[in-house]
């Protein structure tokens, strides 16, 4: 089972590991691949890591452990994933209020980040994080309600726009949405801004390798040389080079759907440190993550959607599994004096 979960929702993941736990009983052996560690505690016997193509080691169920796992994906210890922001979130950012969008027609939206701020976006699968990110960036229409930036109203009718005003989309499926698979690295990371390297329409190939060259020095991509085909690249140094397309440019808003979907312990590593690092120069981050231990750790603030709007927003001193899955299937959170026995 390769990557099994990466579109299920939470329910239907603990559906599979039952399965999985009645398939060992009658005798079936099961190959369990993800990047999700939790569900690799839950299910797996056995662990066996691969790092670069070659076998580095393997853990009796004794000795399993995230640290264990994480020590031999990426050959180092992982520090934990929350890195407190430099500065306190500023003024401005992106307000979407009242937003209708077309998947929820019957609802609004409304959301709000700061400039600096890390605002991890939950919800099960279907509860409308994807179509609100494509309305926000220009991909579907906005029914109704207004979008701001930095206390500014503007009108995003398309990408082009949404691009003009500095509201990026590193997309959920980068092959399909984020990469243009059979063009090198050098010519994806400069495909949204290639008006800026060319004259009288004609493209400066010189301007085009620099800003390819310092994106791939600066996001560490793993490759020959930026003449390659993206096609040819991990899924971690493919979303590097989706990365690379927007950071080349000017960002004020960034939404990142499923950032690190299909890619290894150590890129999502990377990708989280940048992620913080474009918060404190001040850009606003909406993280859309169905993974519960990535939106927990890497968050400064959670917002939790259900069935097409917001249901409610969490603190970090609220965070819990718990406290995100009670918003995300529609209930309030439990006051104290409910919660306690």
């Amino acid at each position: 089972m390769d990557e099994p979960t990466s579109s299920l929702t939470i329910s239907e993941t603990e559906r599979l590991l039952e399965v999985i736990a009645d398939l060992k009983a009658h005798g079936i052996s099961v190959i369990y691949i993800s990047h999700r560690l939790g569900e690799i505690m839950s299910c797996a016997d056995r662990v066996v890591v691969l790092r670069d193509g070659r076998t580095v080691g393997e853990l009796a169920r004794n000795e399993l452990s995230h640290a264990a796992m994480i020590r031999l994906m990426i050959g180092r210890d992982l520090k934990a994933l929350y890195t407190p922001p430099a500065h306190s979130p500023q003024p401005g950012g992106c307000d979407i209020a009242g937003v209708v969008t077309t998947a929820f027609p019957d609802r609004q939206i409304d959301l709000s980040v700061r400039r600096g701020e890390i605002l991890g976006l939950a919800g099960l699968v279907g509860a409308g994080r994807t179509s609100l990110a494509r309305a926000v960036f220009g991909i579907d229409p906005v029914l109704g309600g207004e979008i701001r930036i930095d206390n500014a109203p503007v009108d995003v009718t398309s990408p082009r726009e949404a691009i003009r005003q500095g509201i990026y989309l590193v997309p959920e499926d980068r092959k399909k949405s984020g990469l243009v698979l059979e063009l090198p690295i050098r010519e994806n990371v400069t495909l949204a801004s290639l008006l800026d390297h060319a004259r009288m329409w004609l493209v400066n190939g010189t301007a085009e390798r620099k800003v390819a060259k310092d994106q791939a020095r600066r996001l560490s991509i793993k490759a020959p040389s930026i003449d390659i085909e993206a096609v040819t690249l991990s899924g971690g140094n493919q979303q590097k080079v989706v990365l690379g397309k927007w950071l080349s440019m000017q960002p004020r808003v960034m939404f990142f759907d499923e950032p690190t979907r299909g890619i290894d312990v150590g890129a999502k590593s990377e990708i989280y440190a940048l992620m913080r690092s474009l918060a404190d120069q001040g850009v606003a981050i909406v993280m859309i993550s169905s993974d519960m231990e990535e939106v927990i750790g890497v968050s400064d603030r959670v917002a939790v959607m259900h069935e097409g709007s917001v249901s409610g927003v969490l603190e970090r001193d609220q965070f819990s599994e718990y406290n995100v899955l009670r918003l995300a299937v529609g209930q309030a959170l439990e006051t104290v004096e409910a919660a306690t026995p």
